[in-house]
């Protein structure tokens, strides 16, 4: 009976730990927040305001330097540590540029009392985890301490926006699109440009306009003076489309009149004639022709995503 006592004993002790390690890899396997903001706040601290304030810093910060930095706010990491727990986040989200590294998660577990600002390998150089440990410490769980946490992400995040924008890092795409279509229209390096594209087109167009058939059935009914002119506004049409701009238009324009009216395009070209064959019969010989073609495209940017960046390099945490 005594022997079946402690069997009994060990088999209850057993059960107990069993269902504890079920209990615990539960919690190790908890989902991770789907990435759909910078700014995500899962204990519903933030006012929508400050979120929306902070978003849009990290948006501009995102737009100016490829760099991605995003916030998550959870009510705790247990049972990780919160440098576990923001690995796991970190992997997942794939923050930054996919080569380049260049992410930045900011992880606040609120009932823990922690932060961690965990940082790409890209950005070590930016951000040693000494700097992070700062930022956590000097900038953030001083706020967070005082019940203030918009106003320590505010301050950690611009913080961390200086010494990213002090970092050289390669400009992103939509940067490098948008250098030259958020110029004002009017401004005078539209022409240049005109000039340059127009340029190379209207070599094309000049050499189009030299076959007479051609000639014929474009201009035949423009008057002289005019023709160049003509073939200019011909050889405006590829940059119009390409730049959308009057004075791109206009340059391409003049360009192509140019040199139409060098080449003496006012008036129909003549055919080449050449002697063949012993008793001088006479032929006519086609000028060459080439052709040109165009394209652009245009790209759209929906919602917030992760670039897919490596795992995190370094960091720091800090509590209150």
């Amino acid at each position: 009976m005594a022997i079946r006592k402690v069997w009994i004993g060990l088999a209850c002790v057993l059960l107990t730990l069993l269902a504890a390690s079920v209990s615990v890899s539960a919690e190790d396997l908890q989902a991770i927040p789907a990435l759909t903001a910078r700014v995500t706040d899962l204990t519903a601290t933030l006012a929508a305001s400050d979120i929306a304030t902070l978003d849009a810093e990290l948006a501009a910060l995102e737009r100016r330097k490829g760099a991605q930095i995003a916030v998550l706010m959870i009510a705790t990491s247990a049972p990780k540590t919160i440098e576990q727990y923001a690995t796991r986040v970190f992997d997942a989200w794939k923050l930054g540029r996919k080569n380049v590294d260049d992410g930045v998660l900011v992880v606040v577990a609120k009932n823990d009392r922690h932060v961690r600002i965990e940082v790409a390998y890209g950005l070590e150089g930016a951000i040693p985890d000494a700097a992070a440990k700062r930022i956590a410490h000097d900038y953030m769980s001083p706020r967070f301490r005082d019940g203030d946490f918009a106003g320590g992400l505010e301050a950690g995040s611009h913080a961390l926006i200086a010494l990213i924008d002090d970092e050289p890092l390669p400009a992103p795409p939509a940067q490098r699109a948008s250098d030259i279509t958020d110029m004002a229209w009017w401004n005078p390096l539209y022409f240049a440009i005109g000039l340059l594209f127009g340029g190379v087109t209207s070599v094309l167009t000049v050499l189009l306009f030299t076959r007479p058939r051609i000639y014929r059935a474009l201009l035949g009914r423009v008057p002289e003076r005019a023709r160049p002119f003509a073939i200019g506004a011909v050889n405006a049409i590829p940059v119009g489309i390409l730049l959308r701009n009057p004075l791109s238009i206009a340059a391409a324009l003049l360009t192509g009149a140019g040199l139409a009216a060098v080449a003496g395009l006012s008036r129909p070209p003549n055919p080449v004639s050449r002697r063949r064959g012993r008793g001088g019969g006479t032929g006519s010989s086609g000028s060459s022709s080439s052709d040109s073609s165009s394209s652009g495209g245009s790209s759209s940017d929906s919602g917030f995503s992760g670039g897919g960046g490596g795992s995190g390099g370094g960091g720091a945490s800090d509590s209150w």
